[in-house]
């Protein structure tokens, strides 16, 4: 007879519970909602699909090694640990000394964010070979916000909106519905945390280039902005409130510094001036600024598809101003820091210099993370030599595809480590195999640890089936690795508690461990939540406990004035500039589920350009056309989807397809589609200076009809 047992999903911020029954064979048969869970939240089928993943026959399953050359198809053979792991650490020692420390270079993906004893390891192996060469998932995602909240509150913030309170919520460059939020963890309800804002007489507004799947009669509108422009849109805002008087000047005085020089920058910015930019009204701009001042707590909340974009940092600066000035930071409906694992420390924003990238000499930020459209340059220049990749594939996700293939192939050494086979580690000298999250021990990770969940609590769950064959954990593979190098390894402490040592020294001041967890109910415990405005106490930890509402940092990085010369290139731009954005979908995170049958199937099964009926009409183009879209970066061939949920001058694709070279994955390599990264840009002028985010919204492009797919 079968069992039950409570686990919950790691794909993304919300952690919902689920349920995996298990057969008596003692595998997994089905995931389900937990709907007993006190907190509440239903998975949606990114996670209940998840069993695909896991029980894939593409698996990866014992340490592979290459046999070829990385100029031909690939041959690998598989290797036992005790071999796979000397081996490896000699090729590294080997590469390090030939060429120096930073000639090895990290990618770390999404995946180690959402595994707390893995990450933990993940995080620490490159500064422990001394190279400072690492490229993150984060410079593609949200570093931005890390270092804007730094500097504004000088630790990096998760301040998140209060969803069930407030009345008015901004929800700008986020699509909820398909994405689960980031930054911010709210249980899945199907939106109802949403409805219910209108159901209580409150107003939820979007913003983005196309009328998003949140945005329904049941929920709110969208304003449909022209792509990369929202960064003026909330200058505006901000313009608008402060002459409507619409700023808690009291608040402003009592926690914020700078604050005159915050209000000559929006000074320069009335509605009138950014509207046809932006491509709204006036009257749009200024209805926004009324509702927040009219709205009994008020929440602006902004996403990837603005990070993505030429100026996060700045964008995020503004949405986090306007919360502040307005008073609804640290307020009953308004914004505040959720409780986490440990309360925020100070941030240095730099650690040191970086020699040698090609953009010259470059500031070693606290993440480590260096621009991700620098690293091809950095392959042919010769200074990078070799890749460790961990739960990542670069080749997919970051931009410049053939760049990147074609520089990957000059490398002495890469080395992947992850659950499947991908298109990076097609080029792999070795592959080792990781679990997947069904097969290890967890408690809640990234929700908890940063502060950004709406309900705090701890939950453990046990592994659901043991690893098959000779997969690992990602901390046992970390942490034999380092062993193995002769650093100092979790594995070295007689006392590591399988990984959970750090874990439980964070959960420790609220009575509880991992042990404890695995005893109560859902292995699930809630946390008190602390008064919404202790933020200011709790947060602020710059000397003086001031907000910074004009960071210094800003000006150092040319941030300000390059915003204004990105505006008056915007301003002089041709009416019929077609920009293409990312688009979210419920059947892609990433590139994690393109070798899922049930997720490949109708639309799904291809990998779409969608357009508007106006410049699919302008361009001769019918639903279903082959065409060719183009950068100076690259092109791509894809068919067309015509949907009038697209503003026009905007096109959209999903990321995470492209995987023809990827043979080992079946489904993905039949099916691949388009990878819209290869037409993105790279190098010097792609990246913003201070958070290296790559530019990936809002980026030029040509489409033209041809024949056929040819």
């Amino acid at each position: 007879m079968g069992t039950t047992k409570t686990t919950f999903c790691r794909i993304c911020e919300p952690a919902c519970p689920m349920k995996a029954e298990i057969g008596d064979d003692g595998q997994i048969k089905k995931l389900r909602p937990n709907t007993d869970h006190p907190m509440g939240g239903i998975p949606c089928n990114k996670g209940l699909s998840f069993l695909d993943i896991h029980q894939d026959p593409d698996r990866l399953n014992w340490p592979m090694k290459r046999l070829n050359s990385r100029h031909e198809p690939s041959k690998f053979e598989p290797m036992t640990w005790d071999d796979a792991l000397p081996e490896i650490a000699e090729r590294i020692h080997a590469l390090q000394a030939k060429y120096g420390n930073n000639s090895l270079a990290f990618y770390v993906g999404n995946p180690p964010s959402f595994d707390v004893r893995g990450g933990n390891v993940v995080y620490y192996m490159a500064p422990s070979l001394g190279t400072k060469t690492i490229f993150s998932a984060g410079t593609q995602d949200c570093n931005n916000k890390v270092f804007t909240t730094a500097a504004m509150y000088g630790a990096m913030a998760f301040i998140v909106p209060d969803l069930p309170k407030t009345n008015y919520f901004l929800c700008i460059g986020a699509n909820p519905r398909a994405s689960h939020w980031t930054w911010v963890s709210v249980p899945q309800d199907g939106g109802q945390i949403l409805k219910d804002i209108k159901n209580r007489g409150g107003k939820v507004t979007f913003v983005n280039p196309r009328r998003i799947e949140a945005s329904t009669p049941e929920t709110g509108d969208t304003l449909r902005i022209k792509p990369d422009t929202d960064v003026y849109f909330l200058a505006a805002i901000s313009h608008e409130i402060y002459k409507r008087g619409g700023f808690n000047e009291a608040n402003l005085a009592k926690y914020g510094k700078k604050v005159d020089q915050y209000k000559a920058y929006i000074e320069k910015w009335p509605a009138s001036r950014v509207a046809r930019v932006c491509g709204l009204s006036e009257q749009d701009i200024i209805t926004v600024a009324e509702d927040i001042i009219a709205a009994d707590g008020a929440a602006v909340y902004m996403s990837t598809g603005i990070n993505q974009g030429r100026n996060g940092n700045i964008a995020c600066w503004l949405t986090e101003m306007i919360n502040f000035a307005t008073g609804n930071l640290g307020r009953e409906g308004g914004t505040y820091k959720p409780t986490g694992y440990h309360e925020p420390a100070a941030t240095p924003l730099f650690s040191g210099e970086y020699e040698g990238t090609p953009d010259g000499t470059l500031p070693v930020n606290f993440l480590g993370a260096l621009p991700a459209v620098l690293m091809p340059e950095m392959i042919d220049n010769g200074s990078v030599k070799g890749l460790v990749c961990i739960g990542g594939n670069p080749l997919m996700t970051m931009s410049g595809e053939r760049q990147l293939l074609d520089s990957y192939k000059k490398l002495e050494f890469i080395l992947s480590i992850d659950i499947l086979p991908n298109a990076t580690s097609e080029l792999a000298d070795y592959m080792l195999p990781a679990t997947d999250f069904l097969e290890r021990e967890d408690t809640t990770s990234f929700p908890m640890n940063t502060g950004c969940s709406l309900i705090p609590m701890v939950q453990y769950t046990d592994a659901m089936v043991e690893p098959a064959h000779e997969r690992k954990t990602d901390w046992w593979i970390a942490a034999s690795l380092l062993k193995a190098l002769g650093k100092p390894s979790p594995l070295d402490d007689d006392d590591h508690q399988e990984g959970f040592k750090l874990i439980n020294s964070f959960i420790e001041k609220f009575d509880l461990s991992v042990e404890k967890l695995k005893d109560l109910p859902h292995h699930t415990a809630f946390i008190d939540e602390k008064p919404k405005d202790s933020v200011y106490d709790r947060q602020i930890v710059h000397p003086d406990k001031k907000i910074d509402c004009y960071p210094d940092v800003f000006t150092e990085h040319d941030l300000y004035n390059r915003c204004e010369q990105i505006f008056k290139q915007l301003e002089a731009e041709p009416e019929d500039t077609l920009k293409i954005i990312s688009m979210r979908t419920t059947h892609m995170h990433n590139s994690w589920l393109n070798n899922s049958p049930k997720l490949r199937k109708g639309i799904f099964s291809d990998n779409c350009l969608r357009i508007s009926p106006e410049d699919a009409q302008k361009r001769s183009l019918f639903d279903g056309d082959w065409v060719r879209v183009f950068t100076e970066h690259g092109e791509m061939k894809c068919r067309i989807d015509v949907r009038d949920d697209m503003r026009e001058g905007t096109v959209a694709m999903t990321h995470g397809y492209g995987q023809n070279d990827a043979h080992a994955l079946k489904i993905s390599s039949s099916k691949a589609g388009v990878n819209m990264n290869k037409i993105l840009p790279i190098g010097s002028g792609a990246y913003e200076p201070l958070s290296y985010m790559s530019w990936m919204c809002g980026v030029p492009v040509e489409v033209e009809k041809i024949p056929d797919s040819a």
